[in-house]
């Protein structure tokens, strides 16, 4: 390779610049719109963990990957989780509204999944007056019992989200671009996931704690005690480990760019405190004031349904449920706090008129048209695109090809793509131009001038792995054509 130019480091282009603010338009715009097919692979297992009797259950989970027509095969696309809802009790990965949610992103270009993740609690040893069906089911035996289920989740849909990670060349995960959504208790879990990351967040009740009493045969056709098996007066309550869980470690970094927060909450203060260095991750709620299960603001989980019970069916209040801070409140300990999240705030209007019988959002009126739900699913996810759209850096694009040229689609050929040792630049003009490389934080790696047509060879070995952008600039500094490379 001609050598007169030298390597040069810093930097940036006017070229680079003006390419840039344009794959930021474009970008946006790609993950926003639904275009694209998308192929599945379903039920994955991605781990195993030990249930709240004991039991160890096996982990799986549902691919979806866009359908681009990138046939170099390196593009990397942003990773969306979902997670379902259910109270921490119920539901699974292929609950309908989640697997909407999946296809719906998979074809504007996001790698999406579905989880499962551990399910149940220990039910309460009272038989609680109501012939509501599976009214019992939602007693637990005391308050821990919420936090360790919530806690359970979040471990889960970390190891999930690491298995992922440690595939993101198979999946063709950008790493630097991971957003976290769920519905209710999903919800709940999918800020966990970006949020309890330092040790001082962990709720006290997930350490060793008193054994609590066997549930009552009331609860045993709850669907998380289905396949239990209750011989002993207690059941052991042990130490539930650390904030990460033991699923897929990985050494790979990644960022969690955007939480997707459907009607849920946090059970403590998850704001304050974040690992050092790692960006703050943008939030987008869903919330109706109206909302029986979790609360807008700050209240005990099943506040509204609680009333509700015992005000038209004549039946017990539901007990030992913890005091949670929904979107509303969460929103508030932003601001109040200045903590510097990014947060958009998507709240109906209508409130519980604590009456059963007349207005909307009232009890009777729920039986219909819940408010612990979407008052128009597609209007909300189309909000989340739009929002989570303006935090994506992935470049380039699903859907582009393996090159991007100016003008003249024949003067710069760069090859192998991906590479991993040299490097080759074929120059098809004797014009003696520049060839320089930068990376996707807009800086200069190296440039070589007075490049000889014909091939020439530099060697990568020693740079970070990533996406870069070649560009080809003729003897009068015009840029003539470029190509993205993966290292």
């Amino acid at each position: 390779m001609n050598t007169s130019g030298g390597i040069f480091i810093g930097g940036k282009s006017l070229f680079f610049m003006i390419f840039m603010a344009i794959t930021i338009h474009v970008n946006a715009q790609q993950w926003i719109n639904q275009k694209y097919d998308y192929d599945s692979t379903l039920n994955i297992l991605y781990g195993s963990a030990i249930n709240f009797n004991g039991s160890t259950d096996s982990l799986t989970l549902d691919l979806f990957l866009p359908r681009c027509d990138d046939s170099s095969q390196v593009l990397l696309r942003p990773l969306l989780l979902f997670i379902h809802g259910g109270a921490f009790l119920a539901g699974d990965k292929n609950d309908l509204s989640i697997q909407s949610f999946c296809k719906s992103f998979a074809s504007r270009g996001y790698v999406t999944a579905s989880i499962d993740y551990r399910l149940g609690f220990v039910a309460d040893d009272v038989a609680w007056n109501c012939n509501y069906p599976s009214y019992n089911c939602v007693f637990a035996a005391d308050t821990a019992e919420w936090y360790r289920a919530y806690y359970r989740g979040v471990q889960d849909a970390k190891g999930a989200l690491r298995f992922l990670v440690n595939r993101y060349a198979s999946y063709r995960i950008d790493t630097a671009n991971i957003f976290v959504a769920g519905e209710s208790a999903g919800a709940f879990i999918a800020l966990g996931v970006a949020l309890l990351d330092t040790s001082s967040e962990r709720p006290p009740l997930t350490h060793t704690i008193l054994d609590a009493p066997s549930p009552s045969s009331n609860s045993y056709s709850c669907s998380y005690n289905v396949a239990q098996n209750f011989t002993a007066a207690t059941i052991a309550r042990p130490d539930l480990g650390g904030i990460d869980g033991d699923i897929e470690p990985t050494s790979i970094n990644y960022v969690i760019k955007g939480v997707g927060n459907m009607y849920g909450g946090i059970f403590n203060n998850l704001l304050q405190a974040h690992r050092f260095n790692h960006p703050l991750p943008a939030i987008y709620s869903f919330h109706q004031p109206c909302d029986l299960v979790v609360p807008i603001d700050q209240n005990s989980i099943y506040w509204g349904l609680s009333w509700c019970m015992t005000n038209g069916y004549n039946c017990s209040a539901i007990t030992n449920t913890p005091i949670v801070s929904g979107s509303r409140a969460i929103s508030r300990l932003n601001a109040t706090n200045n903590y510097g999240y990014v947060m958009q705030d998507d709240f109906t209007s209508v409130v519980f008129p604590y009456n059963y019988l007349l207005g909307p959002g009232s009890c009777l009126d729920q039986v219909n048209i819940p408010c612990h739900a979407y008052d128009n699913r597609s209007l909300r996810e189309d909000h989340m695109a739009q929002f989570f759209s303006t935090r994506i850096t992935t470049s380039p694009i699903c859907g582009a090809t393996g090159i991007e040229t100016i003008k003249d689609k024949s003067i710069l050929r760069v090859f192998p793509n991906p590479a991993s040792t040299w490097l080759i630049f074929d120059i098809t003009t004797d014009d003696y131009g520049s060839v320089a490389m930068y990376d996707f934080t807009g800086r200069c790696i190296m440039e070589q001038r007075e490049v000889s047509m014909g091939e020439n060879k530099i060697d990568v070995r020693e740079l970070p792995s990533g996406c870069y952008h070649i560009v080809y600039r003729g003897k009068s500094g015009e840029s003539l054509a470029s190509q993205f490379i993966k290292l």
